[in-house]
């Protein structure tokens, strides 16, 4: 565990943005040779999302330079999980559960207070849900959810290592849950332990009875638990309605402005 944390903590930049980097790709690519759905992403679209993306990194880590993982290393043996005596396997795991979550409980928040939503909506704003929308979040709601995933972090007392892995994880399983792409049977079997690209898409239906389940990240158990979870959507996953009624233009621009509008 000691050889792990070290290699982590030491190549964390590298490793976050050759995973994301990597992982874009890949979805990009087999979107185009697996489409789970027939629809036209503009150039200008995806660049548009990328380009947000991108502004959240650097904001974030113009008010957070360390990210998360310097909090955890000045919250090093406390909170809860400072408190027990436990392996530091044990440890590492228990922090990524809870992290996994506090995210099911926070973007089932974003959708509850209409506040929050304001700033969530601009994410489901967009009618094609493709690789890039994983990264289309507005800076408004990155802000807040860096506060939320700070306290979660300081309240959990997670291992540094844990929340350089956990975001790491987080930002791949974004960009997988939103790919356009075709596993077939395997999405299902997949369904019982994780969130899926069908899982996630039937959260991004225009129908309420179905935007308001499937609120998981990774770990599909917590829909389960919680009674959000929704195997199938009303209509086949290739003709579901996306994006949100009265939200058409679903632009760079636009989504900036979203929660400005609404």
């Amino acid at each position: 565990m000691t050889e792990f944390s070290q290699f982590l903590t030491t190549h964390e930049a590298a490793l976050r943005g050759g995973v994301m980097f990597s992982l874009l790709i890949l979805f990009f690519v087999l979107e185009r040779a697996l489409p789970r759905r027939t629809q036209t992403v503009s150039a200008a679209h995806a660049s548009g999302n990328l380009l947000i993306g991108l502004i959240n990194g650097v904001l974030l880590r113009l008010i957070v330079p360390g990210g998360l993982a310097a909090l955890a290393f000045y919250n090093q043996s406390g909170g809860v999980l400072g408190l027990l005596a436990l392996p530091d396997w044990l440890t590492f795991l228990l922090a990524l559960i809870l992290l996994d979550l506090v995210l099911y409980w926070h973007h089932r928040l974003f959708h509850e207070i209409t506040f929050l939503w304001r700033f969530h909506g601009a994410h489901h704003s967009d009618r094609n849900l493709n690789v890039t929308s994983g990264l289309r979040f507005h800076p408004g709601e990155a802000l807040i959810s860096l506060s939320i995933k700070a306290g979660a972090v300081l309240l959990i007392g997670a291992p540094a290592v844990a929340v350089i892995f956990f975001e790491i994880l987080l930002n791949g399983a974004s960009l997988f849950n939103h790919a356009n792409w075709r596993l077939g049977k395997i999405d299902k079997a997949l369904q019982t332990l994780i969130v899926t690209p069908d899982m996630h898409r039937l959260h991004h239906s225009r129908a309420p009875d179905e935007s308001r389940m499937n609120y998981g990240f990774f770990l599909s158990f917590w829909d389960r638990l919680f009674g959000s979870y929704k195997a199938e959507p009303e209509r086949t996953h290739e003709h579901i309605e996306l994006g949100l009624h009265g939200a058409e233009n679903d632009s760079f621009l636009a989504a900036l402005r979203h929660p400005f509008t609404r």
